[in-house]
């Protein structure tokens, strides 16, 4: 009787090292997750996390962020709805906003219009918008951007880029903004007591 008494004793400690490894392997493969994807995200929102990734990354955002900005240089910004690790030095970014060119010109003003509508938006609604856009700037935009019926791809590009950056979700018919992209918002023009308007400028808001 003595003997099973120790055997069981013996197993139940072997269950608690086991489960107590298992936790700690667990803990690891989380922390490693959230550090691949401080790298390769562009904006890691918390409401994309799972329980167990949001209270690990809640427990250790300043190591995890100190981390990765130590090994790479990219310099943290932490906001209510997530992080981005932001490269300051633009060296190690893939893809870039904005970008130069007519497509780059066009994927800013969206940004901005997006920014300011704030909700979904079809995209039949947004390649209106081109068209209107296209009225006012398209003296300085690439003549086949110009063309009739290019409105839809040009909105797909813009949308392409945006979704790529973590700025816009895609929706069935169109593009909803993400927090990170209120950033690209535009503010009201300012009136001074001189009687000069200063032009509106980006406001940073949101994430990063």
């Amino acid at each position: 009787m003595l003997r099973l008494e120790r055997d069981i004793s013996t197993m139940a400690q072997l269950v608690a090292e086991t489960a107590l490894d298992s936790d700690e392997l667990r803990f690891r493969a989380v922390r490693q997750t959230l550090t691949r994807r401080l790298l390769d995200d562009p904006v890691l929102y918390y409401d994309e996390l799972s329980d167990a990734e949001l209270s690990c990354l809640t427990r250790q955002r300043g190591f995890l962020t100190a981390r990765v900005a130590d090994l790479t240089g990219l310099v943290p910004e932490i906001r209510a709805e997530g992080i981005a690790m932001v490269d300051a030095d633009d060296d190690l970014t893939d893809v870039r906003m904005p970008e130069q060119g007519t497509h780059g010109h066009i994927t800013l003003l969206l940004a901005e219009y997006l920014a300011r509508v704030g909700g979904p938006v079809t995209a039949d609604r947004l390649a209106q918008r081109v068209r209107e856009l296209a009225a006012e700037h398209g003296g300085f935009w690439a003549k086949s951007a110009r063309e009739p019926g290019m409105e839809a791809e040009l909105v797909e590009q813009a949308v392409a880029l945006l979704a790529a950056l973590g700025l816009v979700s895609r929706t069935a018919d169109g593009a909803e903004p993400r927090p990170a992209l209120a950033r690209y918002a535009v503010g009201e023009p300012v009136v001074r007591e001189s009687g000069t308007v200063r032009m509106p400028t980006q406001r940073k808001a949101g994430p990063v």
